[in-house]
């Protein structure tokens, strides 16, 4: 499978104080921009074959131009961005798309990802992970969750899509994107009747995939994962303070 990395974003939040950074993915975590932990991560996966970034070449080539198969310029909008990396790739197969803000990502992680979603029929899969697997390794982080009749859920930075679907749909996907935190912007998008039952806390993730599925015209899929590293990306200050910590807890070189 190939893999669709996107790193047009310059806005990086509450971090720009301490940064003069114009691009979030060039970050700096314990010396290596924040992007070449997921092209690593990427490399690292037994089944992600060619690798495409989409974002500022003229920065990203200096660090990435061996590392990758091609670096895409990015355009204003996340929807064109996904469409110029999905467009590079030929026919109409399954791309893995993931955003540049997840460092503690790894290749184990992202073959668990692309193994269990496998198991299903469907041209969109989103992974879900349930609260309490998140606080049971990373308690210090905040994350935004969705209250369903199965339990407490997050949803990750890393989806597979078929070209097909993100053609059919483009402005929903992009109005899907930009509310991915705003739960109950979220579920409305699917209609009163799912925003009453998340408010009631009945909602099913079944009924959100037949709702979904209706509206984009192909089968879309939840699939449950139990690595929190794919939904602890890096929007605020906290979350750099953890990654980091995280990172020097992992690296046998240094010293506590």
């Amino acid at each position: 499978m190939n893999a669709l990395i996107l790193a047009g974003k310059k806005d990086i939040g509450n971090l720009e104080s301490n940064t003069k950074l114009t691009n979030k993915a060039l970050l700096m975590l314990n010396e290596t921009p924040m992007i070449e932990y997921v092209v690593n991560a990427l490399r690292d996966s037994e089944l992600v074959d060619d690798i495409v970034v989409v974002g500022p070449e003229e920065d990203l080539a200096p660090i990435l131009e061996n590392k990758v198969k091609k670096i895409l310029n990015s355009a204003d909008s996340i929807v064109e961005n996904v469409k110029i990396g999905l467009d590079y790739f030929p026919g109409d197969c399954k791309i893995l798309v993931l955003t540049s803000d997840i460092p503690l990502l790894t290749g184990e992680i992202i073959d668990h990802f692309i193994k269990k979603c496998d198991q299903y029929n469907a041209l969109f899969y989103y992974p879900i992970i349930l609260k309490e697997t998140i606080v049971k390794k990373y308690p210090e982080t905040a994350r935004s969750y969705i209250y369903l009749k199965e339990g407490i859920f997050c949803g990750g930075n890393m989806v597979i899509v078929a070209k097909p679907i993100f053609d059919r749909n483009k402005q929903l996907l992009d109005e899907l994107y930009q509310n991915r935190k705003d739960v109950k912007k979220y579920v409305s998008i699917l209609g009163v009747k799912f925003l009453m039952k998340y408010l009631l806390k009945t909602l099913t993730i079944k009924e959100i995939e037949e709702k979904a599925a209706e509206i984009v015209g192909y089968p879309v899929k939840s699939v449950l994962i139990e690595d929190p590293e794919v939904m602890i990306d890096l929007d605020k200050l906290s979350d750099y303070e953890l990654i980091v910590q995280v990172m020097n807890q992992n690296d046998p070189t240094v010293l506590s």
